[in-house]
């Protein structure tokens, strides 16, 4: 499936005759004259070029002075399970220099030797990497060059530049006497429009911004087994113009690269490795990851172990949204620099049967950043019938669903969402657990009990090469918010099969029809099976089971998604809704990873959509309503509006309140509320305080006394 709304490279073929090879076009790609049969073939030579599978870094020096020097990645996949037998996915993303973070060799920061030298990209075994200097190492003769293999290299976010699709790769393996074996790779260049300040989420255009050809040859002497691989120099051509000179330099036969930092609570047990299925090795985080391409690095020395439980938390009862991201905010790596390093957080704690065995906070500072699993949390019988042995069961005794749950938490991380509501309920990660039970031991199958057992610790097609060939900032801690590549608003008639009012009627209702500036509004929705049979739909129709999505309008047409902050939706899955029956759900909409949805006086129409795939046919109902946001009458109200309308006071409000690590959060608050009642005003409640003041009392998110802290 292509994701809506971005760029993603497909499959292509690689040809194998090019310019100045047999059978191909010449030089300027333009047609060969047919040799006549009666002349002899001219004799040809064997190319033999080392273009082979994985990440290349990507240098173009541009002709003209005036432009800057790009850098980037490339990445070359034959063994993507889309791309067929003598096919090749071929996707890369662009920068503008300076040149890449690339930290010392010995890898990723707080890495231990065996966790940073893994296969393809680490450097385990290269001497000078572990208590000695590259350079000693080389003077005594221990290196073959005087640096280590190099790396995936990782870009600042705020200097990406572009998306390249591959759309043609010839790779010749003969070409005509005296003419070089050159390699051709042809792109879509879709340019980057950085996020406006405040936003994370930028965008790309619908049809590529140009279309661009490097044409390579190999450099003699180059791919040596231990330190580098091949590179390939030559020119990138726009048209029938040489836009300048480029340099791919292969690193790492792994596509991305990203490091996990897994800290775990007092009482709570970590997921760990489980046997394979051959029996042969085991599985973990980073060997699933592998299946992906992914170089996914467990950071030994940033990871704790038996942290202290928070002062006032009971550790062993669900936990509240806003004390699970109290301890990730203060438990996660201080110096953490997503510009130098893509690193997701994974916190563990005990909790309690039926807390969803996990969930992603879409923002600790930036999106994307941490998920958390709950070790005491498991399997009852009321998520799915089809759990087996591990049924009413912790997570803890059940290692094989443990990590794939945990893994599921942390690919959300990843910005990769349900495969219910993208393709079909299938036995890979990105389903969730009760659809894997179901799955598995479902009608359709007749195999009660292979759950757990059966579970693949594995990516379906669709969400591994979303993670191989996603653009960076999509995919990437700190890049787009969750689920921002996917649609929020009213889905277009080709995009979705819509039910009829006369099949599943769906209604969405606001609280208020008008709100102060900066006020909080709770938007409604209910889905009634109107129909005189059983329908197959989502059982959780909560924003935050990820099934409904929300967006918001304003007068002047500007449309802003409305995104859950707190990702819950370990338990969702498609369930029959009887004839009759209803599901329904609320959210609070003030602020989102997008912003304020509400943030300008007018009118504002909130739609609300629950969206699935049934059988690989993705269906859905829509609904909205209108709220009116009044415009200010007083220097009370816009100073009160003032002080609500920022994104740490966002954050109180989506937690539930009672977040006082957010300090700004909290001054602002009580600011807010102090303000009100000193001023002595009539145009709020009947205390005197302005609207604002008096909705965020009336939904009890002012804080507490001084001494909360």
């Amino acid at each position: 499936m292509t994701p809506p709304g971005i760029p993603v490279a497909s499959p292509i073929v690689v040809e194998k005759s090019g310019p100045g090879s047999p059978g191909g076009p010449g030089p300027q790609d333009g047609p060969v004259p047919t040799i006549p049969p009666v002349l002899p073939v001219p004799q040809v030579q064997r190319c033999d070029l080392d273009f082979r599978d994985g990440c290349y870094q990507v240098n173009i020096t541009p002709s003209h002075s005036l432009f800057r020097n790009v850098v980037g990645t490339l990445r070359i996949d034959r063994a993507a399970p889309a791309a067929g037998a003598d096919g090749v996915i071929v996707s890369g993303d662009l920068y503008r220099d300076p040149p890449p973070l690339i930290h010392p060799a010995g890898g990723v920061p707080g890495s231990t030797p065996s966790s940073a030298g893994a296969q393809d990209g680490g450097t385990r075994g290269i001497p000078g990497t572990a208590g000695e200097s590259v350079a000693a190492a080389a003077s005594r003769g221990l290196l073959p060059l005087p640096f280590p293999r190099p790396r995936i290299p990782i870009f600042p976010r705020d200097r990406y530049r572009s998306y390249l699709k591959g759309t043609r790769l010839v790779v010749p393996t003969l070409t005509l006497p005296g003419r070089p074996c050159q390699i051709t790779v042809e792109v879509d260049e879709f340019d980057y429009t950085q996020p406006a300040a405040g936003s994370f989420q930028g965008s790309f255009p619908d049809s590529p911004s140009r279309s661009l050809r490097f044409v390579l040859t190999e450099v003699p002497g180059t791919g040596h087994q231990l330190v580098s691989g091949p590179r390939f120099e030559g020119r990138v051509l726009e048209g029938g113009t040489d836009r300048g000179a480029v340099t791919l330099t292969w690193v790492s036969s792994f596509l991305r690269r990203a490091v996990l930092e897994i800290d775990t609570l007092h009482g709570a047990v970590a997921p760990q490795p489980v046997p394979d299925a051959a029996g042969t090795g085991t599985q973990f985080f980073d060997t699933v990851y592998a299946t992906a391409r992914w170089q996914l690095v467990i950071d030994r020395v940033e990871g704790q172990a038996d942290l202290p439980v928070p002062a006032g938390v009971n550790a062993n009862a669900c936990w509240s949204a806003a004390d699970l991201h109290a301890l990730m905010t203060s438990v996660r790596k201080a110096s953490t620099d997503l510009d130098a390093e893509w690193r997701t957080h994974l916190v563990v704690v005990p909790a309690t049967m039926g807390c969803s065995r996990g969930v992603m906070y879409d923002q600790i500072g930036v999106p994307r950043e941490g998920s958390a699993s709950f070790s005491d949390d498991g399997y009852p019988s009321s998520d799915s019938s089809n759990f087996g042995v591990a049924e009413n069961d912790r997570q803890r005794n059940v290692p094989r669903a443990f990590l794939r749950s945990a893994t599921h938490e942390v690919t959300h991380a990843f910005n990769q969402i349900h495969q219910e509501s993208e393709t079909a309920a299938d036995n890979s990660i990105m389903t969730t657990t009760p659809s894997v039970a179901d799955v598995l031991g479902g009608p359709a199958t007749g195999a009660p009990g292979v759950f757990p057992d059966q579970i693949n610790l594995g990516f379906n097609t669709t969400v591994r090469n979303h993670l191989a060939h996603m653009p960076d900032p999509v995919v990437r801690p700190g890049g787009w918010p969750f689920a921002g590549w996917f649609p929020a608003g009213a889905p277009q008639a080709s995009d979705r099969n819509l039910f009829y009012p006369g099949e599943l009627e769906f209604e969405v209702t606001a609280e208020t029809d008008r709100a102060a500036l900066g006020a909080p509004v709770t938007v409604s929705w209910k889905a009634t099976n109107t129909s005189d049979a059983p329908l197959l739909v989502p059982n959780d129709v909560r924003l935050e089971a990820l099934f409904a999505t929300m967006s918001s309008i304003d007068e002047s047409g500007e449309q802003r998604p409305v995104r859950p902050f707190v990702i819950t939706c370990e338990a969702a899955k498609l369930a029959p809704l009887a004839p009759g029956d209803s599901l329904e759900a609320a959210y609070r909409v003030f602020w989102s990873t997008d912003g304020f949805p509400l943030e300008r006086p007018g009118r504002h129409t909130v739609t609300v959509t629950l969206a699935w795939s049934a059988g690989g046919v993705p269906v859905g109902v829509t609904g909205n309503c209108d709220i009116w946001v009044n415009r200010p009458t007083s220097d009370a109200e816009n100073r009160d509006a003032a002080l609500v309308l920022h994104p740490e006071v966002g954050k109180w409000v989506v937690l539930g309140g009672g977040a006082y690590h957010l300090t700004e959060a909290v001054d602002r608050l009580r600011s807010l509320e102090g303000g009100g009642e000193a001023l002595g005003l009539d145009a709020g409640d009947a205390n005197g305080r302005t609207g604002v003041a008096a909705a965020f009392g009336a939904l009890d998110l002012l804080p507490g006394g001084p001494d909360r802290s």
